[in-house]
């Protein structure tokens, strides 16, 4: 028995440092119209959650849409690299594309070294396509959930967003911003940082 546990221990210490698998998490991300560089007239919504293994560059992904009344899912894609606001070419189409006016997408897909950096650096976003808009009903951008980018908090009076989005307009697409509560339904924009 000896034996065979130094054999576990050398072969653990025989593994590269670097061989460690980070899992990286995109949860819950809006999918809205505004993100599009020219918002269609659309009041669709929906949500994308994606995590991401490092060790195998596999993509998980579970996306959630309804489109404009009307209007029907035509395709889907993650596309890249592009900033916030931006467009950029199809990098991975989904093996199963999306059909009818709502309805979720779940699969996998696995990416190359290069659309791995593209990805967590915040150069990927997912696209929507409709028979209301062929260029993209609704879009989100893959921005990671973490300490540099957390949820809004209320605390003290005030609400503090950290990622507002404002595609389609020139410069900066995307703000941290602070809300001062006025009581009722009232807040006062009091802080708006540009974001990226």
């Amino acid at each position: 028995m000896m034996k065979f546990a130094s054999l576990l221990a050398a072969a653990a210490l025989a593994l590269p440092l670097g061989a460690r698998a980070e899992v990286y998490a995109y949860v819950g991300l809006p999918l809205t119209p505004t993100q599009e560089p020219t918002a269609p007239n659309t009041t669709g919504n929906g949500s994308v959650t994606v995590l991401y293994d490092s060790s195998t560059k596999t993509l998980l992904y579970s996306i959630i849409y309804r489109m404009n009344p009307g209007s029907n899912a035509t395709a889907a894609h993650f596309h890249g690299p592009a900033d916030l606001g931006a467009n950029a070419g199809v990098a991975i189409g989904l093996p199963t594309p999306p059909t009818g006016n709502s309805g979720k997408l779940t699969g996998a897909v696995t990416l190359t070294a290069a659309q791995e950096a593209d990805l967590l650096a915040g150069h990927w976003y997912f696209n929507i396509h409709s028979t209301l808009a062929a260029g993209g009903e609704m879009r989100a951008q893959l921005l990671e959930n973490s300490t540099t980018l957390v949820l809004p908090t209320f605390a003290n009076g005030k609400l503090t967003v950290p990622t507002v989005l404002v595609p389609g307009i020139g410069g900066t697409a995307s703000y941290t911003a602070e809300l001062v509560y006025q009581g009722g339904t009232t807040f006062n924009l009091t802080v708006a940082t540009p974001f990226r």
